[in-house]
């Protein structure tokens, strides 16, 4: 490890935020999980928690700060040019402005899927985004409005917000795959009855990320055959299909069989919203989903170390990477 250097690496998104301490030599100090951090869901305390993320972070790795070559923030809302602004406020107080970037977390999520290569990314967890770079090097995007403007099409916050909006309106009905998704939404939030559940979703600071989680349960009663779920997450893909279609063929991308890289829990924990997704394209393309080998939460950090011409062992980290997982799922 000497000579290598050290890096903290973080993605911020709207439901949570991993960190990890990684040298170049590929190996792994420290990973660590904490809240949502979205610059443009929590402007108002989203720069403390990323810096008080950050020491903490390089305490638990065993670092002091002065030790740290580089950190990069990936983070969600990183366009918020307040919340920008106060955060590099926070960097500076910790006397790290000097050698930090911020950037978007979905440009993290494409570093780990395609580095600094043409390709296409399908970002979909508590919201969703497209994101591809053409082959000079000009990045194009679709989707992303975010939770404001009611969530993008096929994202968790959507279907989330969608099936209690349906709900809502049907409150009265009985029908029996309403009646099941109704029983979910009151068990997920371990409530007395359904008007207790939508009040709890519509409450407190992480209201997008307890929405969110709704539109995994989602997926979850759709693939099981719950025919309202499914009509959700059909509607969801479609109009993510689009979105994608429309910045494949921005980029200048377009042949009959695509590689697209996958990142979110939405895209990547559901085998139903992948396949309806491919079939909404299918006229179009023949799709091949690629998750990422590596981690996003590695992704800024990568980006840092290539800014800065540092060579990263990437088999050694990798590795190191998958026995830290096999350790944690244990």
């Amino acid at each position: 490890m000497a000579g290598d250097q050290q890096l903290i690496s973080i993605d911020g998104g709207a439901s949570r935020t991993r960190g990890v301490v990684f040298t170049t030599g590929g190996s792994i100090l420290h990973y660590g999980e904490t809240g949502g951090a979205s610059l443009s869901q929590r402007e108002g305390d989203a720069p403390q928690v990323l810096a008080g993320f950050i020491s903490d972070l390089a305490a638990a790795a065993g670092l002091e700060l002065d030790a740290v070559q580089a950190v990069n923030i990936g983070v969600a809302g990183v366009t918020n040019l307040d919340g920008r602004e106060r955060l590099f406020k926070e960097l500076d107080r910790l006397r790290l402005s000097d050698r930090a970037l911020v950037t978007s977390d979905v440009e993290a999520a494409y570093e780990v899927c395609w580095g600094d290569r043409p390709g296409v990314l399908a970002c979909v967890g508590s919201g969703a985004i497209c994101w591809a770079r053409d082959k000079g090097g000009k990045t194009h995007r679709a989707s992303g409005r975010g939770a404001a403007l009611g969530g993008d099409l096929g994202s968790g916050y959507w279907m989330g917000r969608n099936a209690m909006v349906h709900l809502i309106m049907n409150e009265q009905a009985r029908d029996a795959d309403l009646d099941q998704l109704r029983q979910a939404v009151v068990d997920h939030f371990k409530a007395d009855n359904f008007e207790e559940a939508a009040r709890l979703a519509g409450e407190g600071a992480d209201q997008v990320s307890t929405v969110a989680q709704l539109g995994k349960l989602v997926c979850q009663l759709a693939e099981s055959g719950n025919e309202v779920a499914l009509a959700s997450v059909q509607e969801g893909t479609q109009g993510f299909s689009e979105d994608l279609t429309q910045v494949i063929d921005a980029a200048g991308l377009r042949a009959a069989e695509m590689t697209i890289g996958t990142v979110g829990s939405v895209i990547e924990g559901s085998a139903l919203f992948r396949h309806l997704l491919a079939d909404a394209m299918s006229y179009d393309f023949q799709i091949k989903w690629q998750p990422p080998d590596l981690g996003p939460v590695f992704g800024a950090g990568l980006i840092a170390a290539r800014m800065n011409g540092w060579k990263i062992d990437l088999e050694a980290l990798l590795n190191n990477w998958n026995e830290s997982r096999v350790r944690a799922v244990g």
